[in-house]
């Protein structure tokens, strides 16, 4: 069994025994994978836990086993940390959508590197946004929070279009998207927003996005994660 080194974005992670953990990981070379790290959470001696959490790029020897669904990780080294985002709690919920559609859209290990990059490329230019604060009213933190919530919502519509459920710009009378989301989504540039939205647009839009992903992917469970921006607005 030949050790692959392979990037990958954590997805999930689930405590495994006393010292390891089960990681739900997409990988750039094979797409989806569920993986054991033995031994990950272990400290004391000259090792030290690595310090592992969904969101993270991880770079892992990986021993694939044709026709096994649980694969062995080691030499795990974290690449990047995002640490804009996990200082950020509305970012950090952002990109908890993101993560959260993509475990209950893929079911197959197959590799799809474009829909690897597509996850890089939003959590690398979320984690550039400014601070974001709901609570805060000014301009800056109404643009932020825009800015934030638009790179979501591009990264779901890029996210359908990669995976045949694109929404037509041009005749999407039948999406089951408005008008008023379309246009909020393609009428961005790259430097941000030219509008900024309340955090009852932000929400609105985001769940009817989802709800397009529920009715094309077949998702029977609501997602965790809008429930948790919910709390952070009523909070």
């Amino acid at each position: 069994m030949a050790a692959e080194k392979t990037e990958s974005i954590i997805l999930s992670v689930a405590p495994y025994r006393e010292t390891s953990c089960i990681l739900r990981l997409f990988t750039r070379s094979h797409g989806l994978v569920h993986g054991i790290a033995k031994g990950a959470r272990r400290s004391g001696g000259k090792s030290t836990p690595t310090p592992l959490d969904r969101g993270l790029l991880l770079e892992a020897l990986l021993y694939h086993r044709p026709n096994r669904e649980l694969h062995t990780l080691g030499g795990l080294h974290v690449a990047k940390f995002f640490h804009g985002i996990r200082a950020d709690i509305t970012k950090s919920a952002l990109r908890d959508v993101a993560l959260e559609l993509y475990l209950k859209s893929i079911t197959e290990p197959s590799p799809h590197p474009e829909l690897f990059e597509l996850l890089f490329d939003f959590l690398d230019g979320l984690d550039g946004v400014d601070s974001v604060n709901t609570n805060n009213a000014d301009n800056n933190a109404t643009y932020n929070m825009s800015a934030a919530y638009l790179l979501l919502w591009r990264f779901i519509a890029e996210y359908c279009e990669h995976t045949g459920f694109g929404i037509d710009t041009e005749n999407h009378a039948g999406s089951g998207i408005d008008s008023r989301i379309v246009n909020i989504i393609i009428e961005g540039n790259a430097d941000g927003p030219r509008n900024r939205y309340s955090i009852g647009e932000c929400i609105n839009v985001t769940e009817r996005l989802l709800l397009y992903c529920r009715r094309h992917f077949d998702i029977r469970t609501p997602f965790n994660s809008m429930e948790f921006i919910r709390g952070i607005i009523t909070s």
